[in-house]
């Protein structure tokens, strides 16, 4: 995506964050941070040479906690989701017909809901990420701006929890209808539904016999 088209996503809607270029800023001052310590280093280390006295330790650099974005990529409010996707869609300029697919991530404040758009008539990506708050962790659907977002939604709203507001058939798609908790959680805390306790003690039932020396019954 062109910088022009990034301008004017932003201006559109203004209250976008564009993580890539806060991202380019933030190593900027990281690098600046770094070149300020070896400045510092080799002034003492001449100094030291002067004094006939040992350089001092080298500096070990550690990579600054900046995160690499491959994309365009944008924190959008929740409540513009739609709005926001819609828009990319519907846009010539942007022409973004392709959802690769929606996901989410737990971190420790909040859920993260994950979108890449595709265009391929531009040839150009973009990344949309909608926090969630854990405390009311939904978010509106966009099955209605891209069906593939059917089964992708589903299986945010299994493994994470993340309630999909308007999905028209929300529903577990991997773990079984009275699983309990939502597997992908950092919080999750494993039980066991109701048929596994049942197939556990059904198939205890079986080997019993066998335990006790005895034949299992062919019957």
């Amino acid at each position: 995506m062109t910088p022009e088209r990034v301008a004017a996503l932003l201006g559109r809607f203004p209250h976008l964050r564009d993580l890539a270029a806060e991202a380019v800023v933030s190593q900027a001052r990281a690098d600046e941070a770094w070149a300020a310590k070896e400045r510092e280093w080799q002034a003492a280390a001449a100094q030291a040479k002067a004094e006939g006295k040992p350089a001092p330790r080298p500096l070990r650099r550690e990579d600054p906690p900046v995160h690499r974005y491959r994309a365009p990529t944008f924190e959008v409010p929740r409540d513009e989701i739609v709005d926001v996707c819609r828009w990319l869609r519907d846009n010539p300029e942007y022409d973004m017909t392709q959802l690769e697919f929606v996901s989410a991530v737990d971190w420790p404040d909040r859920f993260e809901v994950v979108y890449l758009l595709v265009s391929m008539s531009r040839g150009h990506t973009a990344v949309l990420k909608a926090p969630v708050p854990k405390d009311d962790p939904r978010i509106a659907s966009v099955v209605d701006v891209w069906r593939g977002a059917d089964w992708h939604e589903r299986e945010a709203y299994d493994l994470f929890g993340i309630t999909f507001e308007g999905h028209p058939d929300l529903r577990r798609i991997m773990m079984s209808a009275d699983w309990k908790g939502h597997p992908l959680r950092k919080d999750y805390v494993y039980e066991d539904p109701a048929w596994l306790v049942e197939v556990a003690a059904q198939r205890q039932r079986e080997i019993a016999p066998t335990q006790d020396g005895e034949r299992p019954s062919r019957a």
